[in-house]
């Protein structure tokens, strides 16, 4: 598998993923260009994205992430987060939705650490965000 910065030609590819991923934000394939995007590539073609910005020169946040289901559960979402962090500076946070504990359970194997909950943030005010937190180095 390889990780790359993402260009415009890849945006069909992430917008596939993106829409077989209801638990990922669903934006505009176009907005992907104002933020920093890896796409995590393998023999059998883009198997994931996580889209990121640095905020301030000690604080970046993950905007969102996505893996296909064909590629699920083979390494794809921890080498994209790895590689964030080797791309970020300082503190990374993200918001997660609080039932979605699969992404939660691999975030904290990782070391992003719970620091708040953003009451009814998704879902129309029904389901809280867990806020995260993790140093890239």
């Amino acid at each position: 598998m390889t990780i790359r910065a993402a260009t415009e030609a890849d945006y069909p590819a992430i917008a596939r993923i993106q829409a077989s991923c209801p638990e990922a934000a669903q934006w505009p394939v176009g907005d992907y260009s104002g933020f920093q995007t890896l796409l995590a590539v393998t023999e059998a073609g883009s198997a994931g994205f996580c889209a990121w910005r640095q905020t301030a020169p000690d604080e970046a946040e993950l905007l969102n992430l996505g893996v296909a289901p064909a590629s699920r559960r083979q390494g794809v979402a921890e080498a994209l987060l790895r590689a964030l962090c080797g791309a970020a500076s300082g503190d990374i946070f993200l918001e997660v939705a609080e039932p979605n504990f699969p992404a939660i359970a691999l975030y904290c194997k990782l070391g992003w650490e719970p620091v708040a909950i953003r009451k009814g943030y998704y879902e129309a005010g029904r389901v809280n965000a867990v806020v995260m937190k993790k140093r890239s180095w």
